[in-house]
């Protein structure tokens, strides 16, 4: 009941914001990013069947925790609420615990969510003690695509659910002692013909853990060196989206799967966007070639 409360509250705001947006956008008035995807490093330790990512040649140049502070300082994100640290994988960087403080610095008022694998637990634990212990509130989400070794073999690497399950396990833990606002751990589950036998056994291993997980549209974009690996088929797919909570997601995501458009005015680059971890700026996944500015070299806010 909490959950399907929370989801309805979570609804009725997004439609308000979402109305708003749009006047704002139709009457010309600038729009500033409320959401930030930032790809912490573009290395990854998984070799997962529908990612290409770890394939990529990797960038050296990485921004600086005082270059981040610098960037997210900019009025253009003053009204950032959240900021998805992503990757790649984060945890492969040494200096995570000072990017997430220089998140916190620049932007005090954002929730700060931390993207793994879960395949470097103890550094997660690590991080997110830190980040509690200085008071920063965190969002902690990973991977989960099948219950065992069947997730090894998805996400390429041996032993990979043992890690994930003792992460999740000390999350909850971290949790329970000092509460839902400081830490909440979820996880993500990509539904692909591949996944799609494990759902429910995701769904029960969450239940026990009392712990939300979001089913994820299988994506195909450069960002994951993926194009042409079609791995979701629409008529396989329909049942198992049936089954998850009436959101409007869920229903563009119906539709889609029917052949019908879900074409609506999409607001990357003005309530979103993405920085690339060398400092080039992106409206989102599906454009990661559209590289608007370079932060780097010029302010946010004159780009």
């Amino acid at each position: 009941m909490k959950n399907a409360t929370r989801l309805m509250k979570k609804g009725i705001n997004g439609l308000i914001h979402g109305t708003k947006n749009t006047i704002l956008r139709a009457t010309s008035e600038s729009l500033r990013p409320r959401w930030l995807w930032f790809e912490v490093t573009d290395r990854c330790n998984s070799r997962c069947i529908y990612c290409d990512i770890w394939h990529k040649k990797t960038t050296s140049d990485l921004l600086t925790p005082e270059e981040i502070e610098k960037i997210l300082s900019d009025p253009l994100f003053k009204n950032v609420e959240y900021i998805i640290n992503s990757g790649g994988e984060p945890t492969l960087r040494r200096d995570l615990r000072e990017i997430i403080l220089a998140e916190h610095r620049a932007l005090p008022r954002a929730r700060i969510q931390l993207s793994t694998n879960g395949l470097l637990p103890e550094r997660v634990i690590d991080v997110v003690k830190f980040a509690i212990h200085n008071g920063i509130d965190m969002d902690v989400g990973t991977s989960l695509d099948a219950v065992g070794e069947e997730h090894d073999f998805i996400r390429g690497v041996k032993g990979n659910f043992k890690k994930v399950d003792f992460l999740l396990h000390n999350l909850v833990d971290l949790r329970n002692r000092y509460g839902h606002k400081r830490i909440t751990p979820t996880f993500g589950f990509t539904l692909t013909d591949r996944t799609l036998p494990f759902l429910n056994d995701v769904r029960t291993y969450a239940n026990k853990l009392g712990i939300d997980f979001l089913v994820q549209w299988y994506n195909q974009s450069s960002f994951y060196g993926n194009k042409g690996k079609d791995l979701a088929t629409k008529n396989s797919m329909i049942n198992a989206v049936q089954s998850l909570p009436d959101t409007i997601i869920r229903e563009m995501w119906l539709k889609w799967l029917a052949g019908k458009s879900i074409k609506f005015r999409c607001f990357a680059m003005y309530t979103f966007c993405v920085l690339k971890c060398n400092g080039d700026m992106s409206p989102c996944l599906s454009l990661w070639d559209v590289n608007t500015c370079n932060v780097r070299h010029d302010s946010p806010t004159k780009i």
